[in-house]
């Protein structure tokens, strides 16, 4: 955002100062009416319309001086130089935004931006919130503040396991239609998202990308057991089939199956 120039500071100081003044003596004329101190009601009425007619005869000025200053933020946000402020600045909070204007991700978010609508929406999924703010820093703080409470968030491998190997072992009879388990079969890893998310309240709260972001959480792990079960995320090239892992380095890589073996002894 840029620096408040000289009118505008002048501005801003006064409105601040009459406004001030405003509600000081507006505040005596309620007191004085309900104590009915009639000497003092009139004298602060009096006072009151000299504020606000001082105020009609200057509005016009500075009117002008913030619509003046609202269009340099405008015409900034416009320029060729704006996202270079916003990837800087999203950078410099510690969120490592990929992708190009007006369009960038971070796993598990997506952060769009609509210059004509004057929004910028930061999604998850299907869920996603918004903000009207475009300066830079304060969008950027915003950004971190989601970004931060996501991937800080305390990740329970062991329940994810849990979750994972009940959803693979009912998938795995259904496609092989067998009355055991065959350990080591291949099952979509989208199929078992959707096993787990059938109810849609629960997909609302766990959206693929979180399902994802969590796989490559687990996938960061050297070896991943689950008491007598060893996973395996299979990798693919197929990216309608696929899903893109983006580990804390930023090391890229698909995966598509889960394949989960019994460990013998």
């Amino acid at each position: 955002m840029e620096p408040l120039d000289e009118a505008e500071k002048t501005t801003i100081a006064e409105l601040d100062a009459t406004f001030k003044r405003l509600v000081k003596v507006w505040s005596a004329v309620k007191k004085s009416r309900k104590e009915w101190d009639f000497k003092t009601s009139s004298q602060t009425l009096e006072v009151l319309t000299e504020e606000l007619t001082r105020l009609d005869d200057r509005w016009q000025d500075q009117q002008a001086a913030i619509q003046s200053a609202l269009q340099a933020d405008q015409e900034a946000v416009q320029s060729e130089t704006y996202p270079t402020e916003v990837e800087n600045a999203l950078k410099a909070v510690g969120v490592p935004v990929r992708g190009e204007f007006p369009v960038y991700e971070f796993p598990p978010f997506k952060l769009t931006f609509s210059r004509d609508q004057g929004v910028v929406k930061l999604s998850m999924g299907r869920r996603s919130q918004q903000t009207k703010a475009f300066a830079p820093d304060q969008l950027a703080a915003w950004v971190a503040g989601q970004y931060n409470r996501v991937i800080n968030s305390k990740f329970d491998s062991t329940r994810f396991c849990r979750e994972l190997l009940s959803a693979y072992e009912t998938l795995n009879l259904l496609t092989l239609q067998n009355n055991e388990v065959i350990w080591g079969h291949s099952v979509s890893l989208k199929d078992i998202y959707r096993l787990l998310t059938l109810k849609q309240s629960v997909r609302q709260d766990y959206p693929e990308p979180l399902f994802t972001y969590d796989l490559a959480r687990l996938k960061e792990q050297s070896e991943i057991r689950y008491d007598r079960y060893q996973f395996d995320l299979e990798p693919s090239r197929d990216p309608g089939k696929s899903l893109l892992l983006i580990n804390s380095q930023g090391q890229e890589s698909r995966v598509s199956t889960l394949a989960i073996h019994l460990i013998e002894g």
